[in-house]
């Protein structure tokens, strides 16, 4: 994974060195060395890692090391977790009492490692709760705070005879993993609403016209590279946790190979943009839009557009609810956010998941969330009568959007099903064959087997002349 990231994102930086050469003969031959040293300087470490990477690969295999828990993403821990639950409860059943109690005293071991598995699993859970919307923080770390307990006395009752005990312990705490990783859900689902939304309402464009713009406002801008920052760290985790949720491995790579740039970006683009280097500023804020570009369209490519629209239901129900303590703002983020749903089905793999009622539907959608926005971007107060009465009628369309795609879900599982069980084992190279997987149902990802990766260079427009480097190319190794 780590050479496959390092290959897509040398391919990324000679791209953008290439683009800066086209730049600078454009200009008459004026050097940009900053630009160039950032690129240079990715690639050196890209290559390096390569070689270290290859090391580590020789070594493993020379000594047949397993890879450790911390090498493991949140949903193979969670399997991992879900299938020694499983394999217990087996064995709970078609043993006696004293038998269980014999083995158990015999897999120490085992036990030891399921305890290291929760702990892996609350330590992710709780890295994504301290990015997460403050309205989930508290819950998450109340969901790990009772796995922690769970598991404690599942672990504590390991010398329990009583089968009975034994089952409701191993119930109680499969309960908790469960219960952890459906909130987790949702709440991701949450911070990409969030976090696509302050993306459009501030535009990297704007922190490099605030400085010289409001000089005099330094809290303004301030304030706006703090939120930059935040929302930058919400990028990652929900990177993290789409390529943890995500069962193709081309998909993870790019993933990857976005947060990778974003993160490398993060630290130099800001002071870029308000340095007097036009040049070096124009190039770093066009790859970074280029990055984000791609890594929105993946998001909205790996996201189960019905959850997508449940969740969004819920937030405009709690918004409909509530509506007389709600101040102006309130309305605007909540309608803002529906934009997110909208670039979802401007997707064409989602939009082409619609049937001719559903596109109908979804046509509706647009036009009563454009009057939405225009009702609460009125610069005269609005009667809060009004913008509840559309925010009904955003419901009311999209309710029913989500009974037919529900519709269309249902045939395909009942179509598809057989084909599932075929194709189970191919879709995981990269995980551990976990018979917990065939009963699980993951809301944040879609449940399709046979998706295609898009080329990422259908979402950019280059007005440069690109090497014939592609991304797609070295993914075919």
């Amino acid at each position: 994974e780590t050479i496959f990231l390092c290959l897509t994102q040398v391919v990324t930086c000679i791209t953008q060195l290439e683009r800066t050469i086209n730049i600078e003969s454009t200009f008459g031959n004026e050097t940009t060395p900053t630009t160039r040293l950032h690129f240079l300087d990715r690639i050196d470490w890209c290559v390096r890692r390569i070689y270290v990477s290859l090391s580590q690969l020789d070594l493993q295999q020379q000594s047949g090391a397993a890879y450790g828990l911390e090498d493991h993403t949140f949903v193979e821990l969670m399997d991992l977790a879900l299938d020694y639950l499983e394999d217990f409860m087996e064995r709970l059943a078609s043993t006696t009492p004293k038998i269980l109690h014999i083995e158990e005293e015999n897999e120490t071991d085992d036990a030891y490692r399921l305890g290291s598995i929760i702990n892996h699993i609350v330590r992710h859970a709780l890295a994504f709760a301290n990015v997460a919307l403050e309205a989930d923080k508290k819950a998450l770390s109340e969901l790990c705070e009772t796995l922690l307990s769970e598991c404690a006395t599942f672990l504590e009752g390991s010398g329990e005879l009583n089968p009975g005990h034994r089952k409701l312990e191993a119930l109680s705490l499969e309960r908790a993993l469960y219960g952890l990783e459906t909130f987790l859900n949702e709440a991701l689902l949450h911070l990409i609403f969030a976090s696509l939304a302050d993306l459009d309402n501030t535009p990297i464009k704007k922190l490099r016209h605030i400085p010289q713009e409001q000089e005099s406002e330094s809290g303004l801008t301030e304030k706006l590279v703090s939120d930059f920052d935040t929302n930058m760290d919400r990028i990652q985790q929900i990177g993290v946790l789409a390529i943890a949720f995500s069962q193709d491995v081309k998909t993870k790579t790019i993933v990857r190979s976005c947060l990778a740039s974003l993160e490398s970006l993060d630290a130099c683009i800001v002071p870029a943009l308000q340095s007097s280097d036009v040049h070096h500023a124009d190039i770093l804020e066009h790859h970074f839009n280029e990055e984000m570009l791609i890594f929105r369209n993946l998001i909205h490519e790996i996201i189960d557009t019905r959850s997508l629209i449940n969740n969004y239901l819920d937030m405009l129900a709690e918004s409909i609810h509530i509506a007389g303590k709600r101040l102006p703002k309130d309305y605007l983020i909540i309608v803002q956010m529906g934009h997110v749903l909208a670039e979802h089905f401007r997707l064409p793999v989602n939009y082409a998941e619609l049937s001719d009622n559903g596109k109908r539907l979804h046509q509706d959608f647009l036009l009563i969330l454009s009057e939405c926005l225009a009702v609460v971007s009125l610069a005269t107060p609005v009667d809060p009568k009004r913008i509840v009465k559309r925010l009904k009628i955003l419901y009311s369309v999209l309710a029913k959007l989500r009974n037919v795609i529900d519709v269309i879900g249902h045939d395909s599982v009942f179509n598809e099903s057989s084909r599932r069980q075929i194709t189970n084992n191919v879709t995981r190279t990269l995980l551990p064959i976990c018979k917990s997987k065939s009963k699980r149902q993951r809301s944040f990802v879609k449940q399709k087997w046979d998706s295609v990766v898009p080329d990422p260079q259908v979402y950019i427009s280059n007005d440069s002349d690109l090497i014939s480097f592609q991304l797609t190319e070295i993914l075919r190794i």
